[in-house]
C-alpha cells in the first residue's frame, strides 16, 4: 500500500468516516487486497457494526493474521461486540502476548473477565466437575506417564472454565489440591472456589484451596537427588518489626546441588512440610549453610516451632493469610489521584497496595483473570474528622455481614484514612451484582457522596451514590 494511500485513510479514520473508508477498499477487487488492507477494511466493518464481515474478512487470512498482533486484536474486538466473550478474550491475550505493550488490548481484556465474573465460571466449573465425575475417578490413579499427562490435560479443561492461571495437584484419594504459587490473591478465590462445591460431590471427594503441609517427614527427589527431610537442619530467626522469619538451611544433599537448583528445591520442600498459606505468611527469606549451626532443628518440627515463636510474642497463628491484616502508615503526597493522601490503613492483600503506588497492575490483572474485581470505595472524609475512622468501619462490617458473606460476593480485604477521603477495599466475585447490592446500603448515608474505582492507578472513577448537600 503507497504511502500517500495509506495516509488518507489514517485521517478519515480519525475523523470517523469510516462509511467512506469501506466504500474506498471495497472497491479494491478481492485478488488485489493484500493483508494490511484486508485489516484496514475489517477495522473499518468493526467501527460500523459490521463484525460479522469483519470476521469473516479477517479469517480469510488466519494463516498469515495469527502471529499478528493488530490482527488478534480486530478479531477479539468483533467478537466482543457480538457478545462472544470467550472468543473475543482468547484473541485479545493472544494480541497481548505478541504486543504487551497496547492499553487498548489490556482494556478490552479487562472488560471480557469483568464480564464473565468468576461466580458464573466457579459454576460452570462444578457442573463440568460434576457431569465428569465418573471419568475424573477412573483416571485419578494413572499407570504411566502418558495416562498422568493425558489426566492432567483433561482436568486442565475443567479449571480452564475458570482461569487459565489455575495450577492443582491431585492423588491419595481422591484429593485435589489447588496450588497458590505465589499469587496472594489465590488465599481468598480458592477458598471461595471450594464453598461452592455441589454435595453430591463431598462424601467423595476432597479438594484444598492450597497445599496443606505434612505433619511428618517424608522423601522427596528433584533435579536427580532424593531428599529426606528429615535430614534437612533449619535455623527460624523471628524478625518481629514484620512478623516473618528468616531461615539458613543445611543439608548434605541440598549441598551437593549448585546454589540456585538448592534453593529451588528447598523451598519447594518448604511449601510442602509447612503447607503454602504458612510459608507464604512466615517465611521471609531462606539461605543455604554449608555447615551446622547452634540452635537448627529438623525441618519437620518447624511448623511447631513457628506457631510457638508467633504465639509467645502475643499474635495469633494462622494457615491463610487472608485471615491476617498488616496495618500500615504513609506521608501524604501532593497528587491529584486517589489513595495519595492517605495516613494509615490495613490490608491482607499488601502486594495489590504496593504495586498501586509502584503503578504496577500485575496482581490486579491476575485477580481479573479470574473474573474477580479488586476494587475500593471511596468517600470524601466530610467534617466530623474525628468520627470518619469509626463511620468507615461501620461500612466496613455492614458491607461484610448483610452483603458479601450471605451472597458470597466477596470479602473485604482492607481500608485506609485519608487527609481528604476515606477508603474500602474490596475483592469481590461478581462486581455489577455487588454493586447492585451495595449502592442501596451506601444510600443510609446520605451525607457522602460515594465512588468506587478498580484497584489500580487511572482506573475510571463512577460515582455510586450522591449527597444530598451537593
Amino acid at each position: 500500500m503507497e504511502n500517500d494511500f495509506r495516509k488518507k485513510l489514517e485521517e478519515l479514520h480519525k475523523d470517523d468516516h469510516h462509511q467512506e473508508i469501506v466504500s474506498i477498499l471495497e472497491k479494491i477487487p478481492a485478488e488485489q487486497r493484500d493483508f494490511e488492507t484486508i485489516g484496514l477494511l475489517a477495522r473499518a466493518y468493526n467501527n460500523i457494526d459490521l463484525y460479522v464481515k469483519a470476521i469473516e474478512l479477517l479469517e480469510s487470512v488466519k494463516e498469515e493474521g495469527e502471529g499478528d498482533a493488530l490482527w488478534n486484536y480486530r478479531l477479539g474486538y468483533a467478537h466482543y461486540y457480538l457478545d462472544n466473550l470467550p472468543e473475543a478474550l482468547s484473541y485479545f491475550n493472544t494480541a497481548k502476548e505478541l504486543d504487551s505493550s497496547d492499553e487498548d488490548t489490556k482494556y478490552f481484556i479487562r472488560c471480557c473477565n469483568k464480564e464473565m465474573p468468576l461466580s458464573k465460571r466457579v459454576e460452570n466449573f462444578w457442573a463440568w466437575f460434576v457431569e465428569n465425575e465418573e471419568k475424573l475417578s477412573e483416571m485419578i490413579h494413572p499407570r504411566t506417564q502418558e495416562e498422568a499427562e493425558k489426566f492432567t490435560e483433561f482436568v486442565h479443561e475443567g479449571t480452564s472454565l475458570i482461569s487459565e492461571n489455575i495450577y492443582f495437584n491431585l492423588g491419595g484419594d481422591h484429593e485435589f489440591t489447588f496450588s497458590v504459587e505465589g499469587w496472594q490473591d489465590l488465599f481468598i478465590i480458592y477458598p471461595y472456589i471450594i464453598s461452592r462445591m455441589p454435595e453430591s460431590l463431598k462424601s467423595k471427594w476432597k479438594f484444598f484451596p492450597f497445599s496443606q503441609g505434612k505433619d511428618g517427614p517424608f522423601g522427596f527427589r528433584m533435579y536427580g537427588a532424593d531428599i529426606d527431610t528429615k535430614q534437612i537442619l533449619v535455623r527460624a530467626s523471628y524478625r518481629e518489626d514484620i512478623r516473618r522469619f528468616h531461615l539458613s538451611y543445611y543439608d548434605k544433599t541440598l549441598s551437593g546441588l549448585p546454589e540456585r537448583e538448592s534453593n529451588n528445591a528447598f523451598w519447594v520442600i518448604l511449601e510442602n512440610t509447612l503447607g503454602e498459606g504458612v510459608s507464604y505468611k512466615y517465611i521471609d527469606d531462606v539461605e543455604e549453610v554449608k555447615e551446622i549451626e547452634d540452635g537448627m532443628i529438623p525441618l519437620p518440627e518447624l511448623s511447631k516451632y513457628i506457631e510457638e515463636t508467633v504465639k509467645s510474642y502475643g499474635h495469633g497463628f494462622v494457615e491463610n493469610p487472608k485471615d491476617i491484616y498488616t496495618a500500615y502508615r504513609l506521608q501524604p503526597q501532593e497528587n491529584d489521584e486517589l489513595r495519595f493522601d492517605v495516613i494509615t490503613g490495613s490490608t491482607c492483600l499488601d502486594s495489590l497496595v504496593s504495586e498501586y503506588y509502584r503503578d504496577s497492575t500485575e496482581m490486579f490483572d491476575h485477580i481479573n483473570s479470574f473474573g474477580a474485581g479488586a476494587i475500593f470505595i471511596a468517600f470524601p472524609n466530610g467534617d466530623e474528622e474525628n468520627e470518619i475512622v469509626s463511620l468507615r468501619h461501620e461500612i466496613e462490617d455492614r458491607i461484610t455481614d448483610e452483603i458479601l458473606e450471605p451472597m458470597n460476593l466477596g470479602q473485604v480485604i482492607g481500608g485506609a484514612t485519608g487527609t481528604d477521603n476515606s477508603y474500602i477495599d474490596l475483592l469481590v466475585y461478581d462486581a455489577y451484582a455487588f454493586l447492585e447490592n451495595v449502592i442501596p446500603l451506601l444510600k443510609e448515608y446520605p451525607s457522602f457522596s460515594f465512588y468506587v474505582s478498580d484497584f489500580r492507578r487511572r482506573a475510571e472513577l463512577m460515582r455510586l451514590t450522591e449527597a444530598e448537600t451537593e
